[in-house]
């Protein structure tokens, strides 16, 4: 498998690696598809009136659906269709003034409480080569349920996660070997930032191939702000027009990719 015409020896090995952490038997796609006997994905309305639980206090409605679900599907789709958009939409209540500052974080507070209960319930799989991965919000960016909920998918799929600080991760980088590095960012102003923070990681880093991810609400708005700073993939948990698999494979280095993030598909690994 060859992701991209400049990537080869070390670098590719790696992918390869990585590619088969995501795509492995199958479990992390499947699980982003309802099987046989499980429940559809909840519609806008449905996650708007989940979202609306959560600001009003009525938590415990929320959790029994959540719960609900967990008996009827794989928890990464939960984590990734319900929870995921959930937490937009109470993003959305608040850019709208429609909920305030304590209903908001007291939300967020549930959620990133689900998302320590779900990863629980995940069996990660085990590989005999992991990629590794940090994970950090962006210079600037103050939420973090985004890195939390994909260290719990990357913890699934058998990588070697680390968490960064905001203003450590060129030391980091330059001490440790990292494959990836990944950056939430859920607003615009910060985007510069996030563009001067891609360009100082590739300096720093002791990996000259280091792949750079980024995710987060304005990515998935502005799905083309992921190639004007220069990262490498553009993970987003909402539905978005998906282009074809290969031309992540062969495409140039700075091929953006938008993806479902319970996915994370480079494409089919290459068969040794």
């Amino acid at each position: 498998m060859r992701i991209a015409s400049d990537l080869s020896g070390a670098g590719a090995s790696t992918l390869r690696r990585g590619a088969r952490a995501k795509v492995g038997n199958g479990v992390i796609c499947a699980e982003a598809r309802p099987a046989r006997g499980h429940r559809a994905p909840p519609s806008c309305d449905e996650l708007t009136a989940l979202a609306k639980l959560l600001v009003t206090g009525r938590d415990d409605a929320f959790r029994a659906e959540i719960y609900g679900r967990l008996t009827a599907g794989a928890p990464l789709s939960v984590m990734m269709d319900i929870l995921a958009p959930v937490a937009r939409e109470i993003g959305c209540f608040w850019d709208r003034d429609e909920s305030d500052l304590i209903d908001v974080q007291r939300a967020t507070g549930v959620l990133k409480r689900l998302i320590g209960e779900i990863a629980l319930r995940v069996t990660a799989q085990t590989l005999a080569k992991p990629p590794s991965i940090l994970l950090q919000v962006a210079p600037g960016e103050r939420h973090t349920l985004g890195v939390q909920m994909a260290e719990s998918v990357f913890c699934a799929m058998g990588w070697r996660v680390a968490r960064g600080e905001a203003r450590g991760f060129r030391a980091d980088l330059g001490r440790e070997w990292r494959d990836f590095l990944g950056f939430s960012l859920s607003c615009d102003r910060h985007v510069d930032a996030l563009a001067q923070a891609v360009a100082e990681a590739r300096a720093a880093s002791r990996n000259p191939k280091l792949l750079v991810v980024v995710g987060g609400p304005v990515f998935c708005r502005k799905p083309d702000l992921a190639r004007q700073i220069g990262a490498d993939f553009c993970v987003c948990a909402s539905e978005m027009p998906v282009q074809p698999q290969d031309a992540l494979l062969n495409g140039p280095p700075r091929h953006t990719f938008f993806t479902r993030a319970a996915e994370l598909g480079f494409g089919q690994p290459e068969q040794e």
